[in-house]
């Protein structure tokens, strides 16, 4: 049975290889990724199917030696075989789970962006080098590489990203009426930069728990500013969580582009929440993936308590 596995198996991959080469058209690309992900499947139960079995029926022999003392060495060294087995089993079936994982991201950088669009490529910039995302921007079809998400990627690709330490670069961004966002107001200011993440933040709690959070911290340190960037396309929807999370004392804004604005590709934020740290001059002192309580009370704003 195991023997009809692995040459049905090394069939497959033939087969796979064999059309990876001629992939022309979306529909080709997908009916491929699907081979890989059946593959996956076959080879997750070629695991459960070799591999449980043999750690069951040792674990079945310790119990039996537990019970049969006299029985006691022959029942261990049968179990250990069991264990022996399974253990002996793992790296070939580990390393053809891995072959195909690494195949199928590998397909994923050739033709996603031909067959697809940018948002793969722009959610995972971070695991790609530039000359890489460089290369396969433009083999992407001209429609996507001038899509909100291709010129998206292209600017993160364009422009080196700003770290801690450096001066933070204002940009366009609109109030919940349209209004151009005046940067003048964070002169001389903390500011607590929330980039989106609003439900993560409040999830599990009342939607009022992160303006109550606000209240408190601008209330221990005057010269907090707290400043919230809300990732939408229109000024109905910023108004909407300015509302739904009880915002209207604050500074709500947006660049109206979704999840592309220049936090994105400029300050690389991947995750939402994530929270820029600006002290009075300017400066971006820190970043971190959702509020960071002890840096941003001790440390930022040295709130005594």
């Amino acid at each position: 049975m195991r023997k009809l596995f692995a040459v049905s198996l090394c069939l497959l991959l033939g087969a796979v290889t064999l059309s990876a080469q001629n992939l022309t058209s979306n529909a080709a690309y997908k009916a491929y990724m699907d081979s890989l992900s059946a593959e996956f499947s076959s080879l997750v139960k070629e695991w459960n199917q070799t591999i449980p079995p043999h750690l069951r029926e040792a674990m079945r022999l310790e119990r039996e030696a537990k019970a049969h003392p006299e029985l006691q060495d022959s029942l261990l060294a049968i179990a250990a075989q069991e264990r022996e087995i399974a253990q002996s089993l793992k790296p070939s079936l580990q390393a053809k789970q891995d072959q195909n994982q690494e195949h199928r991201r590998e397909i994923q950088n050739k033709y996603s962006l031909v067959f697809e669009d940018a948002f793969l490529y722009f959610n995972r910039r971070q695991q790609i080098t530039k000359d890489s995302l460089s290369a396969i921007l433009k083999s992407a079809s001209a429609e996507i590489r001038k899509s909100p998400k291709g010129k998206a990627l292209k600017k993160y690709i364009k422009n080196d990203q700003l770290a801690d330490g450096q001066k933070f670069k204002t940009f366009r961004c609109y109030d919940a009426n349209g209004k151009r966002f005046d940067w003048s107001l964070c002169k001389g200011k903390k500011v607590f930069l929330i980039h989106d993440g609003l439900w993560c933040i409040t999830h599990g709690m009342d939607n009022s728990a992160l303006s109550k959070y606000l209240k408190h911290i601008t209330e221990a340190s005057p010269e907090c500013l707290p400043l919230i960037f809300v990732d939408c396309e229109t000024k109905e929807e910023l108004q909407k969580n300015i509302e739904v999370y009880g915002l209207q004392e604050y500074l709500v804004v947006s660049e109206f582009q979704q999840d592309l604005g220049v936090l994105n590709w400029l300050y690389n934020d991947i995750v939402t929440p994530t929270c820029h740290y600006l002290d009075e001059q300017g400066i971006l002192v820190k970043t971190t993936e959702g509020i960071d309580p002890d840096y941003l009370e001790k440390e930022f704003l040295r709130i005594k308590k």
